[in-house]
């Protein structure tokens, strides 16, 4: 960042700004396990919830939006655990997707 945005001066938007952080923030540590090649874990969400967006309510609707995102670049996606956990893969379900 090199410099605050023009909207930091619009408290009405203060919310929508952040759910578009957390949502930037979701997808890069999506794309890091990606190119890790980590198919066989999962995407923390309720980490994710605990760390950055404290409402697990919101991180379901966020992680919807990367679910969709990788659903269209042709990743297979399962969310497990109760709504915690999101597995992305290209061939097979993991073993440990329940």
């Amino acid at each position: 960042m090199n410099g605050f945005p023009d909207d930091l001066y619009t408290p009405e938007k203060f919310p929508e700004i952040l759910d578009q952080f957390h949502l930037s923030k979701m997808r890069k540590k999506v794309y890091i396990q990606i190119l890790r090649n980590q198919q066989s874990d999962f995407f923390d969400l309720e980490l994710f919830n605990r760390l950055y967006v404290k409402n697990m309510k919101k991180t379901e609707e966020l992680s919807e939006v990367v679910i969709k995102e990788l659903d269209d670049k042709g990743w297979k996606t399962f969310v497990g655990y109760g709504g915690t956990a999101l597995f992305f893969y290209d061939k097979e379900k993991p073993v440990n997707a329940w």
